[in-house]
């Protein structure tokens, strides 16, 4: 039994060799399976990497937006804040002036035409304050006029820079994108692909090299794609119009003459001469008894026409926040003097004799104002009843004045048992030539053009703000966000260290290179065309090739897609309006914020056709590999 068994048994001769192709073909499996996993891993490490970089492109490049939109703010409530105290200025040099006049003018006037009146037992009240309000009155108006004519002048100096610099900053923010982007290589690259120029010389010294680009900050493989070129332009073209020059100064609108006279005036043709008389029945004519008289009725209206840079319907935006911001001195100086002051009871309690005239009471009354001026003109033929040209947000005007008011005693003697006793008589004030003490203290000061005694730069001026100003609603017109920039990057994965990478690449790394066969070479580049280099099929066992994994991606090809914008946003906790309104999009306030957003599937769909025309070629002969399969597929 144990001889037959061990005759049924195969030798150990017959067993050899044969677990041999078992183990080699587990072994290829298995190496196969572990270049596709770190190959895989490389492309999912790089992919991420890439999609940070569009991110960080398309983010950094929505800060830069944001940033132009904050400076602009800034400049405007500085320029918002030199125009308020170039308004107190030109107030106190008025104030000043009228000061000056009431103390130096007004009352010496009062005193010589009224020296009969003696001063009563009180009238150091007046007399002694009335000294030193005089004597701090030129000192205050050359301290006054002298700021005025400095600083007025300087503070709107500064507007016009800050003006400047508006434009200045937001078209240097174009020039900060397209660095931010790289978008001078992807034009290039455009370039040299049609007609074979390189400008990279030139744009490399505009930019500054890659210092800014923060695709190759981050990836400096990457590139802007085709797609994000024209995600670029089209963002540009939509920011360039969301904000514009705002135009503050007028005329605008429709123009009513403030008209007294008649509605009709004479024209009267002297052989062939026209004379426009303009004063209705008193424009007749005379002297030729061929004359012709024609009466044409007077429509007291200009209708100014309006313009896309009005800033807002009637050129109000940036006037309304200059005068919210006045302070009380320069809207409405109106008040009274207290100081000096003067009632005398003791004038009322007369001797028991004859006593002259006294003063019994005397007192200033102050008004005063600055606004832009709005003064019409005086030339019937042209301007009558209608505002001057540069009354229209163009000048600064200051206006003060000091009436008077006192009152003297008369004494009325031949009371029995008293005498006399004196008597308050009618008040005695000023207003004008026919007023008992004459005409009122003034003082005036203007800043802008033409009349300007204290500069003749204008007072508003052209600022940066959003170009759609019309009243904000909860539905429309809140301009909360710029227009969204679209970005893409892209690059080959050539440069990516797969176990199929070539080894002879010029990225300044040593690759695998495993399973790489002669002439195996890669797309030229991502462009339309470009043909990608698929891994090879495996036909025979043991083929040079057949560890070439590739990478799978269409065309040896990588992009990320991301999306970023700049947008309004006032945080309630840590700047509230004390109204506890909503605030919404401007460029007076800087709470421009940049944010990503998602991708719509439009965008999403439109990378996705661009990345699988990258290596179509054709639909015959030559076919790209893609194209190919899709045609084997169908049959």
């Amino acid at each position: 039994m144990l001889s037959r068994r061990r005759a049924l048994s195969p030798g150990p001769a017959k067993q050899r060799g044969q677990a041999l192709l078992f183990v080699s073909v587990t072994a290829l499996v298995m190496l196969l399976a572990m270049l596709t996993m770190f190959s895989m891993g490389q492309l999912t490490t790089e992919k991420m990497k890439l999609q940070n970089t569009a991110d960080a492109a398309a983010y950094s490049a929505a800060v830069a937006q944001a940033r132009d939109y904050n400076f602009s703010a800034y400049l405007n409530r500085g320029m918002i804040a030199n125009d308020v105290a170039v308004a107190q200025l030109v107030g106190m040099a008025s104030w000043s002036r009228n000061y000056y006049d009431t103390f130096n003018v007004l009352t010496p006037r009062v005193d010589s035409r009224y020296s009969s009146i003696l001063p009563g037992p009180l009238y150091p009240l007046w007399s002694g304050t009335h000294a030193v309000a005089k004597g701090a009155s030129k000192g205050l108006k050359v301290a006054f006029e002298n700021a005025a004519k400095l600083f007025v002048p300087l503070l709107l100096g500064i507007n016009t820079g800050f003006q400047g610099a508006q434009k200045i900053y937001h078209y240097g923010t174009a020039l900060t994108v397209a660095q931010t982007l790289g978008v001078d290589d992807k034009f290039n690259s455009i370039l040299q692909g049609t007609i074979g120029f390189d400008l990279s010389k030139i744009t490399d010294y505009i930019r500054f090299g890659n210092t800014y680009n923060v695709v190759k900050l981050n990836d400096s493989s990457a590139s802007l794609s085709l797609l994000g070129m024209a995600g670029y332009a089209y963002n540009t073209y939509q920011w360039a119009s969301f904000t514009s020059d705002r135009n503050p100064l007028g005329p605008w609108g429709t123009e009513t003459a403030d008209w007294t006279y008649s509605t009709y005036h004479d024209e009267c043709d002297f052989a062939g001469t026209h004379w426009n008389m303009g004063y209705g029945a008193f424009g007749e004519c005379w002297g030729d008894e061929n004359a012709v008289e024609d009466k044409h009725p007077w429509f007291p209206t200009r209708n100014h026409p309006a313009s896309a840079t009005d800033d807002g319907p009637k050129k109000d935006r940036m006037a309304g926040v200059v005068d919210a911001s006045l302070d009380g001195f320069t809207n409405d100086r109106s008040k009274n003097w207290w100081l000096p002051i003067l009632i005398d009871p003791l004038e009322l309690i007369g001797p028991g004799s004859y006593v002259p005239s006294g003063w019994f009471f005397k007192m200033l009354f102050h008004d005063g104002s600055t606004k832009r001026a709005d003064d019409q003109g005086t030339t019937w033929a042209v301007d009558k009843g209608f505002r001057k040209d540069d009354s229209w947000n163009h000048r600064w005007e200051a206006s003060d004045s000091t009436n008077m008011l006192a009152i003297s005693t008369v004494p009325i003697c031949g009371i029995p048992f008293w005498g006399c006793i004196n008597i308050p008589v009618v008040p005695l004030m000023s207003g004008g030539p026919a007023y008992p003490l004459g005409e009122d203290a003034s003082g005036k000061a203007s800043a802008g053009p033409n009349s300007g005694d204290l500069s003749t730069l204008t007072a508003l001026r052209v600022y940066r703000d959003v170009t759609d100003v019309a009243q904000a609603t909860d539905k429309a017109h809140q301009n909360l966000s710029s227009p969204p920039l679209v970005v893409e990057v892209e690059k080959q994965t050539k440069s990516i260290s797969t176990s199929s990478t070539n080894s002879s690449t010029t990225d300044g790394r040593n690759h695998l290179a495993i399973g790489r066969t002669a002439g195996a070479a890669d797309p030229a580049g991502c462009g339309i065309g470009n043909v990608a280099r698929n891994a090879p099929k495996v036909t025979t066992a043991f083929a040079s090739g057949n560890l070439d994994v590739g990478d799978g991606t269409a065309a040896n090809c990588m992009r990320a897609l991301a999306k970023a914008e700049a947008y309004f946003s006032r945080p309630a906790n840590l700047f509230p309006r004390g109204d506890g309104l909503a605030e919404y999009g401007s460029l007076y306030s800087p709470y421009w914020q940049a944010r990503l957003l998602p991708n719509t599937s439009g965008e999403q769909s439109a990378s996705l056709i661009l990345h699988g025309l990258t290596d179509f070629k054709s639909f015959g002969a030559g076919a790209s590999s893609t194209v190919s399969d899709m045609l084997n597929l169908a049959k």
